[in-house]
């Protein structure tokens, strides 16, 4: 069976012991379901690859069941050789379905991963902050290993610091913490890190300063800022695997 999706949500590639490297994709169907889907090699999205597809795009693939991959309803697995993209959708159309969908992170934790892994809550942010990664240490020393083809164990950059955004998604609840995973504010980083090690800047406060004047002042600059909220495998906490905003030149459409 094949399926079309609205891609809204790609996430930093993780470290699978199972797939190796792996990229969260999250959207929703030209049935109007939320979906997550895997495995996605982030071999795709090497410049010269023809299945190369961003955020906001309509992408076809095949699927491997129509079944639930694992305990949360909305996970497929997919065969990605099969993956075709369509195009780049408007953001009117975006928000044309996103709206009806917008919840709150207490609705989705009364929903439990079980019911409900994936929603959108329009935010008032309130702070954009660095926060270390906690597994950087490990990662770092594992990066140094080499498998039997001797070739590097990892052979991602391994960011030193993450980020999280502060913020409220209604009028009278409580202010959220959560860690934001979109591969945007990822490469964000590894960029201006790498201006850093060039020198072109300071130090790490310039890092992080450069970070959050794009990731808490311009995307709200053209409009309306939306998180897609995605819950973890193993913890079941949800994080933000999508930050969905207007770019300038969606206003004049």
């Amino acid at each position: 069976m094949r399926e079309k999706l609205l891609v809204l949500a790609k996430a930093t590639p993780e470290i699978s012991q199972k797939y190796e490297h792996l990229i969260c994709v999250a959207g929703i169907t030209d049935k109007g379901e939320w979906r997550r889907v895997y495995p996605i090699p982030w071999s795709i999205f090497w410049g010269s690859s023809p299945l190369n597809f961003k955020k906001k795009m309509w992408i076809e693939y095949e699927l491997e069941s129509e079944k639930p991959s694992d305990h949360r309803p909305e996970s497929r697995k997919i065969k990605p050789a099969t993956i075709k993209p369509l195009g780049e959708a408007s953001f009117n159309e975006i928000e044309a379905l996103l709206f009806p969908r917008i919840t709150s992170i207490e609705e989705l934790e009364a929903e439990t991963p079980k019911n409900a892994s994936i929603g959108v809550v329009k935010p008032t942010i309130l702070d954009f902050a660095p926060t270390t990664n906690q597994h950087y240490e490990a990662l770092v020393t594992k990066s140094a290993q080499t498998t039997l083809t001797g070739q590097k164990a990892i052979q991602l950059d391994i960011p030193k610091y993450k980020y999280r955004y502060i913020f409220k998604d209604d009028q009278d609840g409580r202010v959220h913490e959560c860690l934001c995973e979109d591969w945007e504010v990822g490469e964000l980083y590894s960029n201006c890190e790498d201006y850093r090690k060039a020198g072109k800047y300071r130090d790490e406060n310039e890092v992080h300063q450069k970070v959050r004047e794009k990731m808490l002042k311009k995307v709200t600059e053209n409009g309306p800022v939306y998180f897609i909220m995605g819950s973890h495998y193993r913890f079941n906490t949800y994080m933000i695997v999508g930050v969905v905003y207007p770019r300038k030149a969606d206003t004049r459409r």
